[in-house]
């Protein structure tokens, strides 16, 4: 008699428990499931055959016996894969996590060193999870699998191989970009009101560091001032946020004059976002190396707070809370770093041979010594009271030729310009995002994922 495969996968399904029982008592309980399923799915092949239903059905694949073969270990007392998700925290090697979670220590370098070529361990990032899969040997746990994923849209696997050793594999995932527009009207600030109309923090972040090359945001906004933005968000197959993609346009419209930027990548490869005119946005300094603070006192004379006499302030004062970050107000070299007489814990970056920035009052500094070179944006410090200071804030001083000048009206070099073929081009690119942003906005209002990239 012959049965069709499906008829014959039924027959599985129903007598599979039955033919296991006939088939492997005696067998070792020790013995591991990956390399005990080939000789299973033989026998169970020649089993059928015995059973009168030969020859065995093409349609009996052998993911099909490997399926049966796995209920088969089962019965024997074996369970199925055990998943156990860690998560990294700061100062842990992968190495050391998988021996915590009780992986043999020759097992875990196995397994590490499978993934070399494919993922850096050193690379780890605090809060990233990293999957075990166990198998069980009787009461004991054996390490089936690694996997990591290093990127969004990509995963690998330190995989246990039939030989006892550890392979190492990747995937990637398609992922679907969509753009999202976004308008809005400030009414408290524009972080606050930003995010409640559904954009992601971390873009809000990243306009509010873009635009402090030109905005004062304490003196700048005003109630009624509105905002406008393009970003996409790359989503996954189920439609979940997977990331934000870049921020393609973003316009403020201030009390008589409207701020609006395009990114744009130039033939050369650089990206940076420039205003409608082709001019770069970027500035040699940020306007304010703080974010979220109020301007407390202005440079020039006045009463010291602690003193109680009339002196010359040479820098102005960000009001903040203790503990925010403060940023490097462009690239450069650490000069100073240090307790300094009044200032408490004081840096001092130059910029160039004639321009140098200095911060004082820090609670504490970031990991930086002197001579280190430092991007701007990048975070040098934390808003404290060290020195004399009556509360926390950031006393910012701008230095031209080792001589203080006033932060908010220095006159700065602006960023480059586009020139032939990348301003014509660069045309033709804010035509189409004006276009894309006027679609959007014209449908049904677009709601992002305001928890996407935080």
């Amino acid at each position: 008699m012959r049965l069709a495969p499906i008829a014959a996968l039924s027959f599985l399904a129903l007598a599979g428990f039955g033919i296991g029982a006939f088939l492997l008592p005696g067998s070792p309980p020790e013995a591991d499931a990956a390399t005990e399923a080939p000789s299973l799915r033989s026998e169970l092949r020649d089993q059928i055959a015995y059973q009168a239903l030969r020859p065995a059905p093409a349609g009996l694949s052998d993911w099909m016996l490997s399926n049966v073969a796995e209920g088969l270990l089962a019965r024997r007392g074996r369970s199925g894969p055990e998943r156990k998700v860690l998560e990294v925290a700061e100062g842990d090697t992968l190495g050391g996590l998988l021996t915590e979670a009780g992986v043999d220590e020759g097992d875990a370098h196995a397994a590490v060193s499978a993934l070399d070529g494919l993922y850096d361990p050193t690379r780890l990032k605090i809060g990233q999870p990293v999957t075990l899969t166990f198998d069980r040997r009787g009461h004991d746990r054996v390490l089936r699998a690694v996997t990591l994923m290093p990127e969004v849209d990509r995963t690998v696997t330190a995989r246990r191989a039939p030989d006892g050793g550890f392979r190492s594999s990747e995937a990637e995932m398609e992922l679907e970009s969509r753009p999202v527009g976004v308008q809005g009207q400030i009414e408290s600030s524009l972080y606050a009101d930003a995010t409640a109309a559904g954009v992601p923090d971390a873009v809000v972040l990243s306009l509010l560091q873009t635009w402090a090359y030109s905005v004062d945001f304490q003196r700048d906004l005003q109630p009624g001032d509105r905002f406008a933005v393009l970003f996409s968000q790359d989503h996954n197959a189920d439609g979940s946020v997977a990331r934000l993609g870049p921020v393609e346009m973003a316009r403020l419209e201030l009390t008589g004059k409207t701020l609006t930027m395009y990114r744009f990548e130039s033939r050369d490869g650089t990206v940076d976002y420039y205003d409608r005119d082709g001019t770069s946005v970027r500035r040699l300094l940020l306007r304010t190396p703080v974010d979220g603070a109020r301007l407390t006192s202005r440079f020039g004379a006045r009463r010291h707070p602690i003193l109680g006499y009339t002196r010359m302030h040479r820098g102005v004062d960000f009001g903040a809370a203790r503990g925010t970050p403060i940023y490097a107000a462009g690239d450069g070299m650490v000069e100073i770093i240090g307790t300094q007489r009044g200032y408490g814990r004081y840096i001092r970056l130059r910029h160039s041979n004639r321009l140098s920035t200095a911060y004082a009052h820090m609670s504490r500094f970031a990991k930086l010594a002197k001579g280190a070179r430092v991007r701007q944006g990048e975070v040098i410090g934390y808003v404290g009271a060290t020195g004399q200071a009556t509360g926390p804030h950031l006393h910012y001083e701008v230095l031209v030729g080792g001589a203080q000048v006033n932060p908010l009206s220095v006159d700065l070099p602006t960023g480059n310009t586009l020139e032939g073929r990348d301003r014509a081009e660069f045309r033709r690119r804010i035509e189409e995002i004006d276009r894309r942003f006027t679609r959007l906005t014209e449908q049904a209002p677009v709601a992002a994922n305001p928890r996407a990239g935080g």
